[in-house]
């Protein structure tokens, strides 16, 4: 079967969402039942425009692993954050930025396993963020050791995010209905 006719069979399955899209409350109460790998794997297929009230959730567990949160932090900085914090401090100062969450709470997250998903680390980024100044509000935070986090491992877990919502992620999916992308 080629992968259009698996997706096809994947988003018409009616036992595949586990909570709709824009159920954020029921969400987080899954979420509060489920496993960092579960979380790291949620964050790494998460629809931005989904909002950022469960990213931030699971910020804000101590049990979350750094390579998650390396992940949310790779993702919003370099697509936008980071780059205006360089132009203008002023963007620093909104600590429920989930940026700055991730800055805040590094060093009390305890686990260092899971791979952040996210490897377009631009140059041109990096040398702008090794010229800032010790007067620099980032100078004194551990975004230099977020930017380099690499993780050990991948996530387990059979979940995923699509579009908002939680279900089933495709190759667990795919292994139950013992179906194969063939072209």
């Amino acid at each position: 079967m080629d992968k259009m006719d698996v997706l096809s069979k994947w988003w018409a399955d009616p036992e595949v969402t586990i909570i709709p899209a824009e159920q954020t409350n029921q969400t987080i109460e899954w979420l509060e039942q489920q496993t960092p790998d579960t979380w790291h794997q949620i964050v790494t297929t998460w629809n931005w425009d989904a909002g950022y009230e469960v990213l931030t959730w699971i910020l804000a567990q101590k049990s979350c692993d750094k390579g998650t949160a390396a992940h949310i932090f790779l993702v919003e900085g370099i697509c936008q954050w980071l780059w205006n914090v360089v132009e203008d401090t002023s963007d620093f100062d909104d600590s429920s930025n989930v940026c700055r969450i991730v800055l805040n709470n590094w060093h009390r997250y305890h686990s260092a396993e899971l791979k952040p998903e996210f490897n377009d680390r631009p140059s041109q980024l990096i040398e702008a963020l090794d010229e800032i100044s010790n007067d620099h509000p980032l100078s004194g935070t551990p975004f230099k050791e977020i930017m380099a986090y690499e993780g050990t491992r991948d996530p387990s877990s059979k979940y995923a995010s699509e579009d908002g919502k939680i279900v089933i992620s495709l190759d667990h999916w795919m292994t139950t209905k013992d179906i194969e992308i063939t072209s």
